[in-house]
């Protein structure tokens, strides 16, 4: 033994040498990696960040200009606005005068048709010229268009001398080349000059006057009217010449306006009514289906509605501001120069129609700089690549080497260990599984005896790196994995499966592996006159491949391990391990090996009664039991907590002929595993299932029992959830200690089971990695001689301090 410590010594300096070349070439490969990355990291901050500042000075540059544009539109607005409007004073003022000369009340018609025929055609903006008299008679020439016909229009109203007689309104038509289209007497529409805005407004004022916005009583368009009166040389009004404005004519001439890509102008009184817009009819209907005009939340634009909202509240000049996440610049200002009437200029236009420009180029640029980056980058990846590759050959090869060294003087080790060969039990094999296990560097590796009938797998010795411990004992029966033993007889040389992927192995996978944190396995037959009579393992996590190394150390290991049985057969001896549950063979051995197991896993053996104190401690009498009748304390308790993380899985169709839902059948399951083991007390409580010892029964004998109802419940769940092809999402928890027992009912005999060990049951239930039995230390200490355990982490409970927490794998 000590010539095998010593030599073990010397292949761990080997490995120690193999390591600091590893570390070297490591370093290396880092440096060809980072500074490649750095450069370009430091050329990508030094592109993005010019580009941010580009994008900024150029932004603020095309956010000043646009102050200019926005402007110079706005004056164009009102030049044309002036245009519009200001020939109509002196057009109305001309048309009184040039029939000053005559009595208006009885002027000729066929001057006044002539006189306003001529202001039509050329003043395209106005609509129609009139005149009325105090006396109630009118006379209006307006434009019309009927279809493709158009022209003039002539309206007279004269009111007879019998004030009883109602009005006659004569009517007539000219074609667009003045000649005479109708000429007809009409039914009186109702119309009285007098009563009209631009009458009474004119004979008010006794000067020009314009009206306000209202609609046109022959056409309902919208537009203003201007109206002058004529006075005699007494001061009496004589008459009112006024024209007509159509607003459309300023909608379309905004609409013939170029805001950015996509701005608008429109013209807006104080009230929120619309005077012109490029796009609306000015005259809309009412919920009681009368017209009026159209008012700014007619229109159901935001960002409108948004600037005319800050015009309200600002006055007049630039607002910005945001909507949807997009900036918009509106700007206003007042007609007020132009007429008496609060009107104003409202103009938006969106941030991106002056700026947008500035981020494609600043885009356009980002994209050359970045596609140079990438194309230096991508230089520079090949030429890392090429070094990394060189690296990883050398570190693969210092790694191979150095596990071939391992392994050679491992083997050469255990060849020369004549221990090996002598009948002693299962100590020797520890030496195997351990130095196959550290020179191969996997996780596991276990030595099994497939026993005479070939219906069990025993395991003889099992060492894990990750806990540093040995175990042994654990049995694997046809029964519950049919397909492993198939695969075993069927496989006759070296195996290398995925388990989790493997169909026959699924079984295994569950139950024995996957608790451990295995997912790969590599197996060797142990073949004695050409019969099967084990099987060495060395499992690990997922893996793609074994090394093709491995695959022979593992190999010769194997044929090592048949030479000694066959050794030991020779000398009438049979290496294998006793029955699960049995004694072994040296009892004396077997106490002081316990005892100096519980002392290297550092297992306090006293947990239990300092568990059991500072439950008392908690209680209202101290450490005194609890004097009611019906209320009975528990010193040591088993329960099990079995918490299911997906409700859906639960909900669907357990198989397509019977309709039975999963939840059902599961429930039936457990029902059953717990009427089979002797379980007394078994709640469903939401997604929870809780189960619970016997108060009265041997404690021992009834944690035993629940271990085994834990494990029937795991392997019904496993089933199930396998049969979905679903995740196990089920996990299970177990502790063994205080509890307090009531009775709820005398008469049925029924009772309620509560305390810290059903609080513990949950704890480990909740943290239990899915699919797995996850118990306290208290159950460790009760079933480590009869179960497989393994190392999970450490739990904290108040009053108690820190202890372990184990994975129970199965049984021994």
């Amino acid at each position: 033994m000590e010539g095998f410590l010593a030599g073990w010594r010397t292949t761990t300096t080997n490995q120690a040498v193999a390591f600091e070349e590893v570390q070297t070439v490591t370093r290396r490969r880092r440096l060809r990696i980072w500074l490649p990355v750095a450069v370009v990291a430091i050329l990508l901050a030094a592109l993005i960040g010019n580009a941010i500042h580009e994008f900024r000075v150029m932004r603020a540059d095309a956010l000043a200009l646009s102050e200019g544009v926005i402007g110079n539109l706005q004056s164009r607005i009102e030049t044309e606005v002036g245009a519009y409007l200001g020939p109509i004073p002196g057009i109305v003022r001309f048309t009184r005068d040039l029939l000053a000369d005559q009595d208006l009340l009885s002027v000729r018609r066929e001057l006044a048709e002539k006189v306003a025929s001529g202001i039509l055609d050329n003043t395209p903006q106005l609509t129609s010229v009139f005149i009325g008299s105090p006396a109630g008679e009118f006379f209006m020439v307006r434009r019309y268009q009927e279809g493709e016909q158009r022209g003039l229009e002539t309206k007279t109203i004269r009111r007879p001398h019998g004030a009883k007689d109602a009005p006659v309104m004569q009517l007539t038509r000219h074609g667009a080349k003045g000649e005479v289209l109708s000429d007809e007497q009409a039914p009186w529409d109702g119309y009285d000059p007098r009563a009209r805005p631009w009458f009474v407004g004119a004979a008010k004022n006794e000067d020009l006057f314009w009206t306000d916005v209202y609609l046109f009583f022959t056409t309902s368009a919208a537009g203003i009217t201007a109206s002058v009166p004529y006075l005699n040389a007494d001061g009496e009004l004589v008459a009112v010449v006024g024209t007509d404005v159509e607003l459309a004519s300023l909608s379309r001439f905004l609409a013939t306006l170029s805001i950015g890509d996509s701005g608008l102008a429109l013209i807006v009184d104080d009230q929120g009514r619309v005077m012109a817009h490029p796009r609306k009819p000015l005259v809309t209907k009412d919920g009681g289906g009368e017209l009026r005009l159209l008012r700014v939340d007619d229109i159901g634009d935001p960002v409108v509605s948004r600037a005319f909202d800050r015009y309200r509240v600002e006055g007049h000049g630039r607002h910005d501001f945001e909507v949807a996440g997009r900036r918009y610049i509106s700007s206003t200002s007042s007609l007020s120069q132009l007429l008496p009437h609060d009107w104003s200029i409202l103009m938006i236009v969106p941030e991106d129609d002056f700026v947008g420009f500035v981020a494609e180029n600043v885009r356009d640029t980002l994209g050359m700089g970045l596609a140079v980056i990438a194309l230096a980058g991508g230089l520079a990846g090949l030429v890392v690549r090429q070094g990394l590759r060189a690296d990883q050959e050398a570190i693969d090869i210092l790694e191979r080497q150095a596990q071939l060294d391992a392994q050679g003087e491992a083997f050469g080790m255990l060849a020369t260990q004549s221990t090996l060969f002598e009948d002693r039990g299962t100590n020797s094999l520890a030496l195997v599984t351990e130095a196959v296990a550290r020179s191969s560097r996997v996780r596991r590796a276990s030595l099994w005896h497939l026993a005479a009938t070939g219906d069990t797998l025993v395991c003889l010795d099992c060492f894990d790196q990750q806990t540093e411990g040995h175990t042994d004992g654990a049995t694997l029966d046809r029964s519950e994995h049919p397909g492993l033993f198939e695969w075993l007889q069927n496989e006759s040389a070296v195996s290398d499966v995925a388990s989790s992927d493997d169909a026959r192995l699924v079984s295994l996978y569950r139950s024995y592996l996957s608790p451990l944190g295995c997912e790969a396995l590599l197996s060797v037959p142990v073949k004695v006159d050409g019969q099967v009579s084990g099987v060495l393992w060395l499992e690990d996590g997922r893996r793609s491949e074994w090394p093709n190394q491995v695959q022979r150390f593992a190999r010769a290991i194997g044929n090592l391990m048949a030479i000694r049985q066959a050794a030991s057969a020779t000398a009438g001896a049979v290496v294998a391990m006793a029955p699960a549950g049995k004694a072994k063979a040296d009892d004396s051995e077997a106490a002081p090996r316990t005892e100096a197991r519980v002392q290297e896993l550092n297992i306090d053996a006293r947990l239990g009664a300092r568990r059991t104190a500072a439950f008392a401690a908690k209680l209202p009498d101290g450490p005194h039991p609890v004097r009611a009748d019906d209320v009975q304390r528990i010193d040591q308790l088993a329960f099990v907590s079995l918490r299911f993380s997906d409700a859906l899985a639960l909900a669907r169709s357990a198989d397509d002929r019977s309709g039975e839902s999963t939840i059902a059948r599961l429930l039936a399951q457990i029902d059953a595993a717990a009427s089979k083991h002797g379980v007394a007390y078994l709640k469903f409580l939401t997604d929870r299932v809780v189960a619970a010892a016997d108060p009265g029964a041997d404690v021992d004998h009834a944690t035993v029992c629940l271990a085994e109802f834990a494990l029937a419940a795991q392997a019904a769940c496993e089933r199930l959830f396998a049969e979905q092809h679903a995740p196990s999402a089920f996990h299970l928890g177990m502790d063994l200690g205080p509890a307090i027992g009531s009775l709820i009912d005398r008469n049925e005999g029924s009772f309620n089971l509560w305390g810290e060990a059903a609080r513990m049951a949950y704890a480990m239930a909740d943290s239990a990695p899915p699919g797995t039995i996850h118990t306290t230390e208290s159950v460790y200490e009760a079933l480590h001689d009869r179960y497989l355990f393994q190392l999970r982490g450490h739990h904290y409970l108040e009053d108690v301090g820190e202890f372990s927490t184990y994975l129970l794998g199965g049984r021994l």
